[in-house]
Formats: structure tokens, C-alpha cells, sequence
């Protein structure tokens, strides 16, 4: 993966480093990171999008390419709360406007806090499809009204609210489709303490499903 180069916002002055793997496809997959940065498990991610054929596009959201160990995860919240926050998909979204011009379909994908400002985006004409993991902060927006299909893939345990309670209120319109899984916040990364095997493989099924239905 190599760096694509740091463009500004009209929105703010804020500074985003776009890191890309390119194959030559008509449709990209943009990344939308959680609170760590472009660790292994977000680079992961960045390759099996590009093995189903996408040109993968991950968003620094810190705009230095710094990475967190999942022990800094207090500083790691803390600096996205004060430094980036769930309103980055504002400048995000002109970013992809602009990318659109040189794709036929764009796919936003995010996990955790990344799956949160994904879901975000979902209500502009910018990204033909959404996938987030684990967003735990979309209970904070579910008046958001989706105009592309979206796949929410949830654990069954949450620390911070009932994922049950959440689920009748996403599925308003049609065109989300809910999951919850055994395990915890985490269950799909393999490199950290909440790793469920057996979930993370059903994760990564669903969203296989997910992009065959939604490639035409």
C-alpha cells in the first residue's frame, strides 16, 4: 500500500492522507479506520477488498500516519474525539465525490468508530453501497436514512448499550441489512483480545454476499 498524497477540505482545514492498492478496477472500496489508524487489521481488510476485485482507497484519519497499539486505546479515543470526531464524513464525502468520477461504483467500508462516519455518508449520492463493523455510535444517529444499501454486522455484546434495542429502528427503509454475531467489539480482528475465529469467518461471508448482490 502505498501514499496517494494529502489533499485539504473546503468544510475545514483539515488534513487527510489517503494510502491506496490500485488494480485497475472500475469500482474502489474507500476504508474509514477505527480509532488506532491503518493497523494490520485495516490493511487486511484493504486486501481482501482488493482480492474481490476493488481498488482500495483507506483513509488516515489523523492525516500523519501514526498507528496506536491497541494498549493506547485511551489516547487513541481521546485524540479522535478532540482531534477528528463522527463529523470527518463531511470532508470524507467530498473526497469521494471526487474519486467518483473515476469509478462506476464505490463501497464505503468502516469499522467501529469508522463504521459510524460511514453510516453517515450513507444519506449523499457519494457511495453506492455501505459495510460497517461494529459501529457501536450509530445508536447515536439512527435518524440517518440510507439511499444504498447498507450491511451492519454487529456483535452480539456491547459494552456501552442493548444491541437488540438498535436493530428495529435500522431497518426502517429496506435497504439496511442487520447481522449480529457471537462475541464482542473486535470480534473480526484477529490481532486483538476479542477475536471470535468462528464469527470473524461469517463476517467476512456476509460481506462477500453482501457485494455479489450489490455488484450490479
Amino acid at each position: 500500500m502505498r501514499q496517494l498524497g494529502i489533499k485539504w477540505y473546503h468544510c475545514r482545514e483539515v488534513k487527510m492522507t489517503i494510502f491506496e492498492q490500485k488494480i485497475g478496477s472500475e469500482k474502489a472500496v474507500v476504508i474509514i479506520p477505527e480509532i488506532y489508524g491503518i493497523n494490520q487489521y485495516i490493511k487486511d481488510w484493504a486486501d481482501f477488498f482488493k482480492d474481490q476485485g476493488y481498488d482500495v482507497f483507506c483513509v488516515d484519519l489523523s492525516g500523519r500516519g501514526h498507528v496506536y497499539k491497541y494498549s493506547e486505546s485511551n489516547e487513541a479515543y481521546s485524540e479522535f474525539m478532540t482531534e477528528i470526531g463522527f463529523e470527518r464524513y463531511k470532508e470524507i464525502a467530498v473526497y469521494i465525490k471526487e474519486l467518483k468520477l473515476c469509478y462506476k461504483k464505490i463501497i464505503v467500508f468502516g469499522s467501529s468508530v469508522g463504521a459510524t462516519i460511514a453510516w453517515r455518508l450513507t444519506e449523499s449520492r457519494c457511495c453506492d453501497g455501505m459495510i460497517g463493523f461494529y459501529g457501536s455510535r450509530i445508536r447515536d444517529y439512527l435518524e440517518v436514512n440510507p439511499i444504498c444499501p447498507c450491511l451492519l454486522v454487529f456483535p452480539e455484546q456491547e459494552k456501552s448499550f442493548e444491541v437488540q434495542a438498535i436493530i428495529p429502528k435500522l431497518k426502517h427503509n429496506g435497504t439496511v441489512v442487520t447481522r449480529v454475531l457471537p462475541g464482542e467489539h473486535g470480534f473480526a480482528d484477529p490481532y486483538g483480545n476479542d477475536f471470535n475465529e468462528q464469527s470473524g469467518k461469517k463476517g467476512l461471508d456476509m460481506v462477500k454476499c453482501f457485494l455479489r448482490k450489490i455488484a450490479y
